[in-house]
Protein backbone atom coordinates (compact mmCIF):
# COMPACT_ATOMS: atom_id res chain seq x y z
CA UNK A 1 0.00 0.00 0.00
CA UNK A 2 1.23 3.58 -1.39
CA UNK A 3 1.49 6.43 1.16
CA UNK A 4 -0.21 9.50 0.88
CA UNK A 5 1.72 12.47 -0.71
CA UNK A 6 2.41 15.52 1.10
CA UNK A 7 3.62 18.88 -0.46
CA UNK A 8 6.12 21.38 0.27
CA UNK A 9 6.34 24.85 -1.12
CA UNK A 10 9.33 26.72 -1.24
CA UNK A 11 8.77 30.68 -2.12
CA UNK A 12 11.59 32.84 -3.75
CA UNK A 13 13.83 30.01 -3.35
CA UNK A 14 17.52 31.69 -4.12
CA UNK A 15 21.35 30.59 -2.32
CA UNK A 16 19.92 30.53 0.99
CA UNK A 17 18.91 27.48 -0.11
CA UNK A 18 16.20 25.55 1.39
CA UNK A 19 15.64 21.83 3.16
CA UNK A 20 12.22 20.06 1.33
CA UNK A 21 12.37 17.18 3.72
CA UNK A 22 13.38 16.21 7.45
CA UNK A 23 15.35 13.10 6.72
CA UNK A 24 14.84 10.44 4.24
CA UNK A 25 12.32 10.69 1.25
CA UNK A 26 11.04 10.13 -2.29
CA UNK A 27 10.24 12.56 -3.92
CA UNK A 28 7.25 12.06 -6.58
CA UNK A 29 6.72 15.15 -8.30
CA UNK A 30 8.79 18.58 -8.58
CA UNK A 31 7.21 21.82 -10.31
CA UNK A 32 8.82 25.02 -10.54
CA UNK A 33 8.17 28.46 -12.09
CA UNK A 34 10.58 31.39 -12.77
CA UNK A 35 9.17 34.95 -12.66
CA UNK A 36 12.54 36.39 -12.98
CA UNK A 37 14.29 38.42 -15.82
CA UNK A 38 16.99 35.75 -15.69
CA UNK A 39 17.34 31.89 -16.21
CA UNK A 40 17.78 29.63 -13.32
CA UNK A 41 19.13 26.95 -12.08
CA UNK A 42 17.80 24.76 -9.25
CA UNK A 43 20.54 22.43 -7.70
CA UNK A 44 19.65 19.85 -5.76
CA UNK A 45 21.15 17.79 -3.00
CA UNK A 46 20.89 14.62 -0.87
CA UNK A 47 22.33 16.42 2.09
CA UNK A 48 20.94 18.83 4.27
CA UNK A 49 21.48 22.40 3.52
CA UNK A 50 24.31 23.62 6.22
CA UNK A 51 26.07 20.75 4.83
CA UNK A 52 26.34 22.28 1.51
CA UNK A 53 29.03 24.85 0.09
CA UNK A 54 27.36 26.60 -2.89
CA UNK A 55 29.21 26.60 -6.02
CA UNK A 56 31.41 24.01 -4.18
CA UNK A 57 29.96 20.86 -3.39
CA UNK A 58 28.35 18.59 -6.82
CA UNK A 59 24.56 19.23 -6.78
CA UNK A 60 22.74 15.46 -7.13
CA UNK A 61 21.44 16.95 -10.32
CA UNK A 62 20.66 20.89 -11.51
CA UNK A 63 17.60 22.13 -13.07
CA UNK A 64 17.34 24.52 -15.80
CA UNK A 65 14.38 26.76 -15.61
CA UNK A 66 13.98 29.72 -18.42
CA UNK A 67 13.19 33.26 -17.26
CA UNK A 68 10.17 35.09 -16.87
CA UNK A 69 7.46 32.86 -16.84
CA UNK A 70 10.19 29.53 -17.07
CA UNK A 71 7.90 26.77 -15.92
CA UNK A 72 9.66 23.01 -15.28
CA UNK A 73 7.36 19.84 -14.18
CA UNK A 74 9.35 16.96 -13.40
CA UNK A 75 7.09 13.71 -12.92
CA UNK A 76 9.54 10.74 -11.05
CA UNK A 77 6.87 8.02 -11.38
CA UNK A 78 6.09 5.49 -8.58
CA UNK A 79 8.02 5.10 -6.31
CA UNK A 80 9.87 8.29 -6.74
CA UNK A 81 13.58 10.02 -6.63
CA UNK A 82 14.87 8.40 -3.38
CA UNK A 83 17.08 10.69 -0.79
CA UNK A 84 18.96 9.14 2.14
CA UNK A 85 19.82 11.95 4.10
CA UNK A 86 17.37 14.78 3.53
CA UNK A 87 15.91 17.06 0.18
CA UNK A 88 17.71 20.22 0.11
CA UNK A 89 17.47 23.03 -2.89
CA UNK A 90 19.24 26.05 -4.20
CA UNK A 91 18.39 28.38 -7.07
CA UNK A 92 21.39 30.13 -8.55
CA UNK A 93 22.27 32.22 -12.26
CA UNK A 94 24.21 29.23 -13.55
CA UNK A 95 23.85 25.43 -12.89
CA UNK A 96 26.50 24.79 -10.37
CA UNK A 97 27.11 28.46 -9.71
CA UNK A 98 26.78 30.52 -6.06
CA UNK A 99 25.18 33.27 -7.16
CA UNK A 100 21.52 33.39 -6.03
CA UNK A 101 18.71 33.73 -8.03
CA UNK A 102 16.29 37.23 -7.61
CA UNK A 103 13.00 37.04 -5.79
CA UNK A 104 10.37 34.75 -7.89
CA UNK A 105 11.80 31.69 -8.13
CA UNK A 106 9.21 28.88 -6.67
CA UNK A 107 9.43 25.35 -6.42
CA UNK A 108 6.50 22.49 -5.49
CA UNK A 109 7.33 19.15 -4.49
CA UNK A 110 5.47 16.39 -3.89
CA UNK A 111 6.92 13.98 -1.41
CA UNK A 112 5.65 10.35 -0.69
Amino acid sequence: MSQGITSVHVRNLDDNGANVSNGICHIAKILVVNTTGAAAFIQVFDMPIASVTIGTTRPMFVIPVAATSGFQFIDFNEPGLYFTNRCAMFSTTAAEGATGSDDGVFVQCFLN
